[in-house]
């Protein structure tokens, strides 16, 4: 290191071309000397104010083998955060390092497309440094979100950067585009249309889906952008862009992977719920009795209920958490508990009667508690299943409505309840309120026994009084109420039908999500694992590149609808004219 500065580093602080050249060419001055401070030339040609004078300088020092890598901030730094494209293009024919400074962060928080564009070119440009991270934690595209740089976005999607990846909050980069980018939903739709290619080969047409953007790793994680973009974007928002057709392809084709796996789930649930049926029914019907098969059926029972229970846990420990607010998992672990504690709780000799068991109250009252969950639960899985999902989401918005409307005119019913106990409490189903509240729901039905409920009544003030509250009582929940909830029921229904193919989307990104996370756990990993169960395991992972088959035989296949195929086809055509009137 010198001492002092020598005169090519005053040439160069001076701005002086002529000065650099002159001492290159007849000063014999070594182009990488450094000074006093550690600075070459070629950084000091960053406090040059002119700015040609700082580029002809720079390329000069270039041209005559300054280092471009050298340490401290490197020259390629100095022009990206400047936004010198003609010395970054320079700098990098050179072989100035793409991977250090954090630079492509520095090209998408100024939104520089074309420095950004010449950094994803350079071939030491990997996935990995497109996913690096700056001290925060963030990546290129979290900054480019961050900053709505819709085109540096949309550049380093293309090269492979991942959406789901999240800085040290925990805020992924699909978050921050629907928290700070002016139109997330256009943007995200635009980046899905970008993947859907057409590309004529041997004058024939052939149509590639091109899955980067929602898997742009290899890994076998490729729920994970699908999952952020369920926790980030609203249900308007979701209900759009899932509708997509490369997610819908996406997510077709991932179940397509895994669907055996939710067979065989579905398969071990019947057998339990069958085998809980069975032993209960022996348990309190004595006449239908056989003691080889109550044996079996409580065996069968234990163990079904043992490795559902095993099943729920392990998806709890794997998805850190995340599983405990999903109602089914409650109904599932409560089901399965309460029928393992009644399997263990009665074990009647082969001789004992229907007696010894109905001693146990309680066991009896479990065990109805836990055939009705244990059948629910079942109805639950069913609607999972694609076919059905249309017809479990109908059941749920109605199972909603009538919740929200009886708990909005809970007061009235109760009202009528309490008035009922006290006008007819001679008879025995009015005898308490509890008594009475049952009893009015019944008749909210239909159910109204006028004739024995006024049999008996004196005509006089109390009678009239009673047929009066009953009248209103006809007007105000049999008639108004009832067909307020069929009413807001068969709306719903309707509205339903518009946002059910999200929906049913919607359920199936989130179960295969869950169940990616247990299938990819490093517990299955393990060096104990037999090499069969990885094979099977690695089965639930798709190609990024998809050809999208469109002759009328594999449409007659039915793997795809005609209507999908279509829609993708139609987005290809649009895309590929779009590029042929910008060329």
């Amino acid at each position: 290191m010198a001492d002092e500065r020598s005169g090519l580093h005053w040439a160069v602080s001076s701005g002086d071309e002529a000065a650099v050249r002159f001492s290159l060419e007849h000063g014999n001055e070594n182009v990488n000397l450094k000074d006093n401070k550690g600075c070459t030339p070629l950084l000091l040609a960053e406090c040059i104010k002119d700015e040609d004078s700082y580029e002809s300088i720079v390329r000069i020092l270039v041209e005559n083998g300054a280092d471009v890598n050298v340490c401290n901030n490197t020259p390629l730094y100095s022009a990206v955060f400047y936004q010198k494209q003609h010395l970054v293009e320079l700098l990098l024919r050179a072989g100035a390092d793409v991977r250090q400074n954090n630079l492509l962060h520095i090209a998408a928080e100024k939104g520089s497309e074309g420095i950004l564009g010449l950094l994803l070119g350079d071939k030491r440009c990997t996935e990995d440094v497109i996913n690096g991270r700056d001290r925060n934690g963030r990546t290129p595209a979290f900054v480019a979100a961050q900053h709505d740089r819709e085109g540096c976005l949309k550049m380093l999607i293309a090269k492979g950067a991942d959406l789901s990846r999240a800085n040290f909050n925990k805020e992924t980069v699909m978050e921050i585009i629907f928290e700070n980018m002016t139109r997330p939903v256009q943007f995200m739709m635009d980046a899905l249309d970008s993947s859907v290619v057409l590309e004529k080969i041997n004058e024939k047409n052939r149509y590639y889906v091109d899955f980067k953007v929602l898997a742009p790793t290899k890994c076998s994680r490729q729920m994970d952008v699908i999952s952020s973009l369920l926790v980030a974007a609203n249900d308007e928002e979701k209900t759009e862009v899932l509708q997509h057709p490369l997610i819908e392809l996406y997510l077709t084709l991932k179940w397509s992977r895994v669907c055996y796996f939710f067979y065989l789930w579905i398969v071990a649930y019947v057998v339990f719920v069958l085998s809980m049926s069975i032993y209960v029914t022996f348990l309190t019907h004595d006449y239908y009795r056989i003691d080889g098969a109550m044996m079996a059926s409580r065996c069968i029972l234990i163990v079904s209920a043992s490795c559902l229970i095993a099943h729920a846990v392990l998806q709890c420990c794997l998805t850190h958490g995340n599983h405990f607010r999903k109602y089914e998992l409650w109904l599932n672990l409560g089901c399965t508990s309460l029928s393992l504690i009644v399997a263990i709780a009665e074990n009647p000799a082969e001789n004992a009667t229907i007696m010894h068991v109905a001693d146990s109250t309680w066991v009896l009252h479990i065990a109805s508690i836990a055939i009705l969950m244990s059948w629910a639960e079942l109805m639950l899985l069913i609607g999972r299943l694609p076919t059905y999902g249309y017809y479990a989401l109908m059941f749920s918005a109605v199972l909603q409505n009538v919740i929200r409307v009886l708990m909005a005119f809970l007061c009235l019913v109760v009202g009528f309840a309490l008035s009922f106990s006290i006008q007819f409490s001679s008879c025995s189903d009015f005898r308490d309120p509890w008594r009475a509240l049952v009893k009015t729901t019944v008749m909210m039905m239909g159910e109204f026994e006028y004739g024995d409920l006024f049999a008996d009544k004196v005509v006089g003030p109390a009678g009239a009084t009673s047929r009066v509250i009953f009248l209103m009582f006809i007007i105000l929940t049999s008639i108004v109420l009832m067909n307020l909830m069929v009413g807001l029921a068969v709306s719903d229904i309707q509205c339903l039908c518009i946002v059910s193919h999200a929906r049913k989307l919607e359920k199936q990104a989130d179960f295969l999500s869950q169940l990616e996370k247990v299938l990819t756990s490093k517990k299955f990993r393990g060096k104990y694992v037999p090499e069969i169960v990885k094979k099977v395991l690695k089965r639930n992972c798709i190609d990024t590149r998809y050809e999208l088959d469109v002759s009328t035989k594999f449409r007659r296949s039915k793997k795809l609808s005609s209507k999908l195929i279509d829609s993708l086809v139609g987005i290809a055509k649009s895309h590929r004219g779009k590029n042929d009137q910008e060329g």
